[in-house]
């Protein structure tokens, strides 16, 4: 069935959670590796698997069960991933996941998907997803490269501080409104060209300025920038 409306974009938390790949080759071992580095627990299920992926289970990072895939191995399974070369397993694991309401993504299979997964940009805090949808990811891999370009480390320091006044912001600033004055105001005044610039005390100061305008304490790892920028 064409669906009708684009993908919903969302962040989920895999952390602990158990996560199904059914197939053993490099297109697995990509997706394992992705799904361990944010915490997943990972079970894989293929007669055969790659070098890499036997490694990780000698390890102790993943769980492999040398088999062919069948129903009963989504017992548990929060996110399921079927990367395996044949096109009938694919479609069988994402009728049964569909069955038990389990999110599924079958790779380069968009319409068997009920989730797809972006281009991922990580720059220290800072996380950016980019998709096209399913209908080209050349276009999503060029876009991802474009922006690798463009967005800098200044962008992760500057969140990284502000993460560290928004506790006190909130208890300060009563509104919603009054807290987007606050850190919307931080921003234009230039905070990331400052740091762009490598004029770090200006871009302290400036936040630190901004602090004292509206009573916000400020946070100890923003005093300690600022005094290791004297």
């Amino acid at each position: 069935m064409k669906k009708r409306f684009p993908y919903y974009p969302i962040y989920i938390d895999i952390e602990d959670h158990a996560v199904l790949i059914v197939g053993g080759g490099v297109v697995c071992a990509r997706k394992a590796e992705t799904m361990m580095r944010y915490g997943g627990r990972v079970t894989i299920v293929s007669p055969e698997i790659t070098d890499e992926i036997a490694a990780w289970e000698r390890d102790g990072a993943l769980v492999v069960h040398r088999k062919r895939y069948e129903e009963a191995d989504l017992d548990g399974a929060s996110i399921v991933i079927a990367s395996t070369d044949d096109p009938c397993v694919n479609a069988r694991v994402a009728r049964d996941c569909r069955r038990r309401k389990v999110p599924v993504n079958v790779v380069d299979v968009t319409h068997l998907c009920e989730f797809i997964v972006p281009a991922i940009i990580e720059k220290g805090s800072i996380q950016i997803a980019i998709s096209t949808g399913g209908k080209s990811p050349a276009l999503g891999r060029t876009l991802k490269e474009d922006l690798q370009r463009t967005i800098g480390p200044e962008y992760a320091e500057v969140n990284d501080l502000l993460g560290t006044l928004r506790k006190e912001a909130k208890r300060i600033l009563p509104t919603d409104t009054d807290r987007k004055r606050f850190f919307d105001g931080i921003i234009t005044a230039g905070v990331l060209e400052m740091l762009r610039e490598g004029r770090k005390r200006e871009a302290y100061q400036a936040i630190v300025s901004a602090c004292d305008a509206e009573g916000v304490p400020v946070s100890q790892e923003l005093q300690e920038r600022l005094a290791s920028a004297m």
